[in-house]
């Protein structure tokens, strides 16, 4: 017993082990109650291998497992990756990218104080930065806006003031499943409102619409479909069919999805439709998502007639599904470039938008700055997609960066998975691609330093 107790002894006390440098550096990290949790499992663990093995504590070892947990914890953190996928709009790593140069501009208008809920000029308080709604109304061509925290919100909303209890047609083609498992019908029966479907899974024609019409019956509601596209003997009605329908009092709602405000990318058009095409065509009211093809933070908006929007204001549901000032401020930069007809000062259309000619040269650039090993990396063709449920099927000529290791691509994502920041990219016919198209300037020298490591050139 008396050996056990000076074996024991020999295991460091967690406020020893917090002042060793690589621990202590993690408390900024993590916080300290997380670090300390992960301390206070380790010692308990070295505890039990002394009395089972009757052996003096490897102070290393405790060491090296507290370091370890240290890091599997900092991938839970909220941080940067370097997205090498060419997926514009990667659900997964956060949708748009706003850019660096938005954040100087957002904390002039969120670092301190703001006007966000106050007429400044009448002294009294006023609605939620109006501004954004204005120019939302201008660029959709909408007659009033109103902003949410999400698409989903905008859906939900919509349905709940205007449906609930009354039947809601949409074509079974359209019942979509968007991120997160989140299914259409779900959101739909949460509303309140009553599923009809209509059509089939791959064709449903105007009469099927014009049947399912009766009294009961409050929305039609036009679903975009995410993720994914039809082909072969498939067929749908689009708005402006059923703009033209008798629908008996019931609205037409389009649920855009992509909130795409650009109709050109290089000279190409875009194959998705604006919210001022469906509006034109004689939709009610439609909803979009702010956070994928309209670059800026998550939010839903809903434009479209301003009597209805009233009513939508006005429902008790709206508090709790609004937006916050950083995404009012985030959605008001992004817009006014959009108005100012910039739209490549967005992030991610400047991303998409960049030259593939051009986008090489950046490539062969990067290889020379940093001194890469031609021949471990050599520059290829690819092709980038919006993603985010945009424009699904959509190709951007773009350019990538090989990776001609000797070890595997699945070898080479592992471990570059496990870098600071994690490196992500795709496996292209056994090789590792990092595509440069959605790679940010301000990460290339933490990409550098990735790949030399990877190399043994450098240090992680």
């Amino acid at each position: 017993m008396k050996h056990d107790q000076q074996l024991l002894s020999k295991i460091p006390k967690i406020d020893v082990l917090l002042k060793d440098a690589e621990i202590a550096d993690q408390l900024r990290i993590l916080g300290r109650p997380v670090v300390v949790n992960i301390c206070r499992q380790a010692v308990q663990k070295a505890k039990q291998q002394v009395l089972e093995n009757r052996a003096s504590p490897d102070l290393a070892q405790i060491k090296q497992g507290v370091a370890a947990e240290c890091k599997r914890a900092r991938s839970k953190v909220l941080g940067p990756v370097i997205n090498g996928t060419g997926v514009l709009l990667h659900t997964n790593l956060g949708r748009a990218a706003l850019g660096v140069e938005l954040f100087d501009q957002l904390a002039g208008a969120v670092a301190g104080y703001n006007n966000l809920e106050i007429d400044v000029l009448e002294r009294k308080r006023g609605v939620r930065a109006p501004h954004v709604s204005t120019l939302l109304s201008q660029l959709c061509q909408a007659e009033d806006a109103v902003v949410v925290n999400n698409n989903a919100a905008s859906l939900f909303l919509v349905l709940n003031e205007f449906a609930a209890g009354k039947k809601v047609v949409v074509s079974r083609g359209e019942l979509v499943q968007i991120g997160g498992g989140f299914r259409i019908p779900d959101i739909l029966l949460k509303s309140g409102a009553l599923l009809s479907e209509v059509g089939t899974t791959n064709i449903t024609e105007l009469r099927d619409y014009r049947d399912a019409l009766d009294d009961d019956t409050a929305c039609l509601l036009k679903v975009h479909r995410s993720n994914f596209h039809m082909s072969g003997f498939t067929g749908s009605v689009e708005v402006d069919q059923l703009a033209g329908l008798d629908r008996r009092g019931a609205l037409l709602i389009s649920d855009l999805g992509s909130g795409n405000l650009v109709r050109y990318i290089a000279g190409r058009a875009i194959g998705e439709a604006t919210p001022a095409d469906h509006l034109n065509d004689g939709a009610d009211l439609v909803c979009f998502s702010c956070d994928k093809m309209l670059g800026s933070a998550q939010a839903g908006v809903i434009v479209g007639r301003a009597p209805l929007i009233r009513r939508i204001k006005k429902n008790p549901i709206m508090r709790a599904l609004r937006a916050d000032k950083l995404t009012y401020a985030a959605l008001q930069i992004a817009l006014t470039h959009y108005a100012n007809g910039e739209p490549h000062k967005v992030q991610l259309w400047g991303m998409a938008a960049e030259d593939q000619d051009v986008l090489r040269q950046r490539v062969e650039q990067f290889i020379s700055d940093h001194q890469l090993n031609p021949s471990r990396f050599s520059v290829v063709d690819s092709e980038a997609t919006f993603g985010g449920g945009s424009v699904p099927g959509e190709k951007i000529p773009s350019v990538a960066l090989c990776l001609n290791f000797k070890r595997s691509a699945d070898t080479l994502a592992t471990k570059l998975q496990h870098h600071e920041p994690t490196v992500i990219g795709t496996v292209k016919e056994g090789r590792f691609h990092i595509d440069f198209r959605t790679i940010l300037t301000h990460q290339l020298p933490h990409l550098a330093a990735a790949l030399q490591w990877l190399d043994g050139v450098g240090k992680k």
